[in-house]
C-alpha cells in the first residue's frame, strides 16, 4: 500500500478507536461556574441510574432474508462461554455495551479535531463511506488468564457493507501483518498478526468478518503460543449467531448464556 494512501486509514483507525474510548461510558456532567457540588452529585446519580435500568432491559433483534439486521445490536453478541469471565473495558465503553448511532456520529466529529488539514478531506470521505450505525462490545477472559478476547460488532449500511469491508481489511492487509488462520465456513473473513511478537511470553491477533451489514472485529490477546484455535472457534460461533433467522432476546446485564 502507498506510505500516503495508509495516512486516511490510520486516521479512521485513531478515530473509531476514540469512540471506544470517549463515547458511551455512561454519565457525564457539564461543569459550569454556577453548579454547585450537591447538583453535580445528583446529576451523576440520576444518570447512573438511567444507565442501570438500560442495561437491565431486555433486548430483541432478528435476521431479515437479505442478510441486513434489525433490533439491538447488543443481541447479536456471543455470549460469554461459563467458564470464562468478563475481561478489562475496550476503552470507557466498557466491556459489555452498546454506542448508538447518534453517539458515534457525535464521538467521530469530535475525533476529527486531531486529523491534520491535510488528512482532514479523505478522512472524513472514509469514515462517511463507513456509514456506521451502532457498534456493540464484549470483552471476556479465560478461565486460566492466558486468552483475552474482544468481540466488537459494527453495523454499516447493507447496501455499501461489501465496499466497507474491504476499507476495513486494509488494516489487516496493508502493514506486514503475518497471516493468520482461515475462519472455516467464511472464506471472506481475515485473520493476522502484527509483525513480530510483542513481547517474549504475549502475542496478539486480528480478525475482520461479515454477515450482511454487520463487520465483527476481533482482537485476541494472550500468552505464546497463542491460541488461535479458540479464537476461530468463537468468531465462528460468533457468525452462526449473526446468521441465525431466529429472534433473539438477551438483558445487557447478563454476559452468560442467552438464546441461540
Amino acid at each position: 500500500m502507498p506510505k500516503n494512501a495508509a495516512k486516511p486509514i490510520l486516521a479512521v483507525v485513531g478515530a473509531l478507536a476514540s469512540v471506544a474510548i470517549g463515547a458511551g461510558a455512561g454519565a457525564y456532567v457539564v461543569h459550569n461556574r454556577e453548579s454547585d457540588r450537591a447538583q453535580q452529585i445528583s446529576a451523576i446519580q440520576a444518570a447512573d441510574a438511567a444507565q442501570l435500568a438500560k442495561l437491565r432491559a431486555p433486548v430483541t433483534a432478528g435476521a431479515r432474508s437479505d442478510g441486513s439486521h434489525y433490533g439491538s445490536l447488543f443481541a447479536y453478541l456471543l455470549p460469554m462461554p461459563g467458564d470464562w469471565s468478563p475481561g478489562p473495558d475496550v476503552g470507557l465503553v466498557g466491556n459489555n455495551d452498546y454506542v448508538s448511532g447518534s453517539q458515534i456520529d457525535t464521538e467521530l466529529q469530535n475525533s476529527l479535531l486531531d486529523v491534520p488539514k491535510s488528512d482532514l478531506s479523505s478522512t472524513q470521505s472514509t469514515l462517511t463511506n463507513l456509514h456506521l450505525q451502532g457498534i456493540a462490545v464484549r470483552s471476556m477472559a479465560n478461565g486460566n488468564d492466558t486468552l483475552q478476547i474482544d468481540f466488537q460488532l459494527l453495523q454499516l449500511d447493507p447496501k455499501l457493507a461489501s465496499s466497507d469491508q474491504k476499507a476495513l481489511r486494509l488494516l489487516v492487509n496493508g502493514f506486514g501483518w503475518r497471516q493468520g488462520p482461515s475462519v472455516p465456513g467464511y472464506p471472506s473473513a481475515s485473520c493476522a498478526l502484527p509483525p513480530g511478537l510483542g513481547s517474549d511470553t504475549l502475542d496478539a491477533m486480528l480478525c475482520i468478518a461479515a454477515y450482511g451489514d454487520i463487520e465483527v472485529v476481533v482482537q485476541a490477546e494472550g500468552t505464546v503460543p497463542l491460541d488461535q484455535n479458540t479464537t476461530v472457534q468463537m468468531l465462528t460461533q460468533q457468525l452462526n449467531r449473526l446468521k441465525s433467522t431466529q429472534t433473539l432476546t438477551a438483558s445487557s446485564a447478563d454476559q452468560g448464556d442467552q438464546n441461540e
